[in-house]
């Protein structure tokens, strides 16, 4: 696993440009990168337990955070974007998502109950659990597509976006549950 402490430089140095998110993903093995989003999605897990739904519901007038209901919805309904770059870059038969996020920002939902968010997390991580150890070793690491938004990708880069977007809406749920405790 890639710890936090280098992890959030990595995504950082991508996200800004310094480097291309295929150089980004070269730094790490494949094995570990896929370990740590799975560790990831953990946390994530581990974040909805003991909420309300009030807590999850909760949005907040002074962070600029969406309430932890928008930001699992949102990681949901993406993933199905990553699914299909995972499968278009792979050798794999298997069947592409449907409904998949075109744009940022697609598939947030407010007030969705906890219990809801939980067992659509659960069957989302299981969905993809299966595209990556169905593809993770039947894919040619030097074929590359360009992407507008993240320029050229790969397998590995792929994973890591993936992961880079777990990242970034666990550290906002983190952050949400700590704001919805408080009422700010």
């Amino acid at each position: 696993m890639i710890p936090s402490d280098i992890l959030n430089p990595l995504i950082l140095s991508a996200f800004t440009k310094e480097i291309t998110w295929l150089e980004a993903s070269a730094r790490h093995p494949l094995d570990e990168l896929i370990d740590t989003f799975y560790a990831t999605r953990m946390l994530t897990h581990e974040a909805l337990q003991n909420l309300t739904d009030e807590q999850v519901w909760h949005t907040s007038t002074v962070h600029p955070f969406w309430s932890i209901s928008e930001s699992i919805t949102h990681l949901i309904h993406t993933q199905g974007f990553y699914h299909n770059k995972l499968l278009d870059i792979s050798t794999s038969q298997l069947p592409h998502i449907v409904e998949a996020a075109r744009g940022f920002g697609e598939g947030a939902k407010q007030k969705i109950p906890v219990k809801d968010l939980i067992v659509s997390l659960n069957a989302a991580t299981e969905r993809i659990q299966v595209i990556i150890e169905q593809t993770r070793n039947s894919h040619d690491p030097e074929k590359t597509e360009r992407n507008p938004a993240f320029g050229l990708c790969n397998y590995r880069t792929w994973i890591l976006l993936l992961l880079a977007h777990e990242v970034d809406h666990l550290r906002q749920i983190v952050a949400m549950k700590r704001v919805s405790r408080t009422g700010e």
